[in-house]
């Protein structure tokens, strides 16, 4: 009976952990399942509004769920096919709304972190819990799921979702986002994620490359290199408005014929702020040099701008420049483009100047190259083909938008993160008192025959020094119609040190040693031991001696005086 008592312990133990194990991995996967209805959810709601609105719906319920469907397979980077045109040909749809990917990246991001604290939590509690990794597969496979239903149900209409793009982008997209909210939370626990043959390929690479990617060093370039992606969007999207604010007859034009009621006008509208983050990548493409494309064989850059063939009435379209060599104020609005990068950059790389020259300069270095990519991939999405023809290339190419942002990222940021560098840790140096500041610096320079340090200004009191008579004066030449300094030193600490009498105008001739007063208050600090940032009362190396020839005098009769007494 104790046998079969004893035994039965470990299983009910084993079955409860079994169950637990069950139940996370259940639970994750319905966390996918739920972000990815969420988000069909919310452009279902949004397309059927529009669709209610319209005074002239060509079309029923169905058609505005099957364009849901296939703008959420949009968002992740996929593409469509428009089956009914005008040639009869099919059409393909490949411009990527970049503010759509904004609603499953969010969600995504919101389940991953909600499974990832919750297996945490269970491990704390009871010391058992389901390995990250397991949990989001859980989570990408229950997301996997829904988006192949929606796959099946888009592949039939007017517009369709094409197969090979949808099966690429949707598990790239999710995945990425999975990896990033796991390096996010986890740090570097998150390489556990990565198959075996991932850290072994790492731990190959040279050390320097290792230490480059690994690190502060590597949290300090990542925020370097988004600041300067963030600087060119936003650069990218003030060349847009201005082109926009320059051509305001254009732009109501073409809104009044794409659109003639106020519904339509609406649509249009929520259309062109979906894609405004495109045109920010756009103008980022041009403010770089590379420019766009309006149409196979056609070019847009600050530089020039080729003959384009007759484009669709779209307002964001009103705002292109005019054909031809470019002119001096589009070039000068595109030079602020490269300029904010290398100046976020910069600020964010450079750090408080304690790193050395080369790990300053490679941080920046790996800062441009993250900056580059970004702005590829961004690139790569944001064009595309809107049809056949002469819309068959659309937009920048990420190929060459991607290295041209990082050479002028680097050209122009690396020596800007050096400078700045230098600036940091002169004032840095400046404010421990170990060296002047960046303004004082020419100045300490040129001196010649003076003690290093800096240089006290002039209503600064220097420290005590004896005088002809023995005394301690304030000033080292003092004024006639002054009178005569204290001869305590208001730095001494009471309780450290031995005070000396107070004797008249007279050499002193005896040395009289008092015993301190421990409930004396402290004296307050000198404005040079404020500015050099040392604690008050303290004695420095130069300072105690400069304070004990004070004390005995400069000629040695205070010391006689002591052993006379």
């Amino acid at each position: 009976m104790s046998q079969l008592t004893e035994r039965g312990t470990p299983l009910s133990s084993h079955g409860r952990t079994a169950a637990q194990r069950s139940s996370a991995i259940a639970a994750a996967a319905v966390s996918g399942v739920t972000a990815a209805g969420l988000g069909l959810g919310a452009l279902a709601v949004a397309v059927l509004l529009l669709w209610v609105a319209s005074p002239y719906p060509d079309s029923g319920p169905s058609r505005a769920l099957h364009l849901a469907a296939g703008l959420w397979f949009m968002a992740h980077g996929g593409g469509l096919v428009r089956e009914t045109t005008l040639s009869g040909a099919p059409a393909p749809l490949a411009v990527t709304p970049l503010l759509l990917c904004v609603l499953p990246v969010w969600l995504l991001h919101r389940a991953a972190r909600d499974t990832l604290a919750t297996a945490a939590d269970q491990r704390r509690d009871d010391g058992t819990a389901v390995a990250p990794r397991t949990l989001l597969g859980a989570l990408l496979a229950g997301y996997l799921l829904v988006a192949a239903a929606a796959l099946v149900y888009a592949s039939t209409g007017r517009l369709t979702a094409a197969p090979l793009s949808a099966l690429l982008a949707v598990p790239g997209t999710a995945a990425a986002t999975l990896g990033a909210t796991a390096w996010r939370l986890l740090g570097r626990d998150a390489a556990a994620l990565l198959p075996a043959r991932v850290p072994r390929a790492f731990r190959a690479l040279p050390d320097t490359l290792r230490a480059a990617l690994t690190g502060p060093r590597l949290d300090t370039a990542l925020r370097a290199a988004g600041a300067a992606t963030l600087a060119l969007l936003a650069s990218g999207a003030a060349l847009v408005l201005l082109g926009l604010a320059l051509h305001p007859g254009r732009f109501a034009d073409d809104l009044g014929q794409l659109a003639p009621d106020w519904a339509g006008r609406c649509t249009v509208l929520l259309l062109c702020l979906a894609l405004l983050p495109n045109a920010a990548v756009w103008g980022a493409a041009y403010g770089l040099g590379p420019g766009f494309t309006v149409g196979a064989g056609t070019a847009v850059g600050p530089l020039a701008t080729s003959p384009r063939p007759p484009l669709p009435h779209f307002p964001l379209l009103s705002g292109l420049p005019a054909p031809g060599p470019g002119s001096w104020w589009q070039i000068a609005p595109a030079l602020v483009v490269p300029a904010s990068a290398a100046v976020l950059l910069a600020r964010y790389a450079a750090g408080d100047g304690h790193r050395s020259w080369g790990r300053t300069a490679g941080t920046a270095a790996v800062a441009a190259v993250l900056c580059g990519v970004a702005m590829g991939v961004l690139g790569g999405l944001a064009g595309g083909a809107l049809g056949e023809g002469t819309l068959v290339s659309f937009g920048p190419a990420g190929w060459l938008t991607g290295p041209v942002a990082a050479g002028w990222t680097a050209l122009a940021g690396v020596p800007g993160t050096l400078g700045l560098r230098a600036w940091r840790r002169a004032e840095r140096r400046a404010v421990e008192g170990r060296g002047p500041g960046l303004r004082a610096l020419p100045g300490h320079l040129f001196r010649r025959g003076r003690a290093s340090g800096p240089e006290p200004s002039p209503d600064v009191c220097p420290d005590p020094s004896p005088d002809s008579s023995g005394e301690l004066s304030g000033e080292p030449s003092p004024e006639p119609h002054r009178e005569p300094e204290p001869t305590t030193d208001p730095t001494l600490d009471p309780a450290a040190v031995t005070t000396a009498a107070v004797t008249t105008a007279a050499a002193p001739t005896t040395a009289v040693t008092t015993t301190p007063d421990p409930a004396a208050p402290s004296a307050e600090p000198s404005r040079r031991e404020r500015r050099a940032g040392r604690p008050a009362g303290r004695w420095t190396g130069r300072g105690r001696g400069r304070r004990e020839r004070a004390r005995r005098g400069k000629d040695g009769r205070g010391g006689d005086q002591e052993s006379a007494a």
